[in-house]
């Protein structure tokens, strides 16, 4: 059961394989070690993630919204504070983003950038937002779209906020992404922008994927959840990057 669950979600922490499962953390730790001494985990800090997540692994679309769904409403609900009527904000692909476009439809008169279909769709629906969609070709059952119409659509804009998402981050490696023609996308949509800020769930923390996307300093900020743990904020907070936590009490 433990190994179906990571299999599903590519990691885990202890906290949350414990409630999931309803055992004790000291179960799921004593697991996590006899899983990692077969090979079928690598430990990190506070939990474990799949080899094969370490790098190219990425859940579909749908798998994707139901992880850390109450986190990433929390990280939504923070970030669109920054956000003024009448902005013009570039949303990267991702289901953190896609709750952040949630927030957003409240505003006025936003002028809205993506490279995602579904959050696209969560704009056109209201009818009170511009909605440039960057064009490009459209990963199956993730809803992104890639490759150079993508790029060359995102070269020509420009916006005053930039929000990405992430399938990895460490201190040493920056973001990380597990698909190289997404990792490119991103880079663009973080330069079209006066400002970026990085929105993730803390199980993002000490990841590294397969395509580097850029080092953490190309951010002005980094949302994140209060789930993550307090050695794991101190040791990204020591280093220089600024970190705002979320609880899922905000407003």
């Amino acid at each position: 059961m433990l190994l179906d669950l990571l299999t599903v979600a590519g990691s885990g922490n202890v906290e949350e394989l414990a409630d999931h499962l309803d055992v004790s953390h000291a179960t799921i730790r004593r697991d996590l070690h006899v899983l990692a001494q077969a090979g079928h985990v690598l430990r990190t800090h506070g939990g474990a993630v799949l080899p094969y997540a370490s790098a190219a692994f990425e859940p579909l679309h749908q798998e994707k919204r139901s992880l850390q769904a109450r986190a990433k409403v929390a990280i939504a609900r923070l970030a669109a504070r920054v956000v003024n009527d009448g902005d013009v904000v570039v949303l990267d692909s991702g289901s953190t983003t896609l709750a952040l476009a949630a927030e957003l439809r409240t505003k006025r008169a936003l002028t809205v950038i993506t490279s995602d279909l579904k959050i696209a769709l969560e704009f056109a629906t209201t009818g009170a937002h511009e909605v440039i969609v960057t064009g490009g070709r459209v990963r199956a059952q993730l809803f992104s779209l890639i490759g150079p119409m993508a790029e060359t659509g995102l070269k020509q804009l420009h916006g005053d906020h930039a929000f990405l998402g992430a399938d990895a981050i460490d201190l040493e490696r920056g973001v990380t992404n597990a698909n190289v023609d997404e990792a490119a996308v991103k880079r663009r949509a973080l330069a079209s922008c006066r400002r970026a800020t990085l929105l993730a769930d803390h199980s993002k923390f000490d990841r590294v994927s397969l395509a580097h996307v850029c080092p953490l300093d190309a951010f002005d900020a980094i949302v994140t959840d209060d789930g993550i743990d307090q050695a794991c904020y101190d040791r990204y907070q020591r280093a220089g990057v600024t970190m705002t936590l979320a609880g899922e009490e905000e407003p």
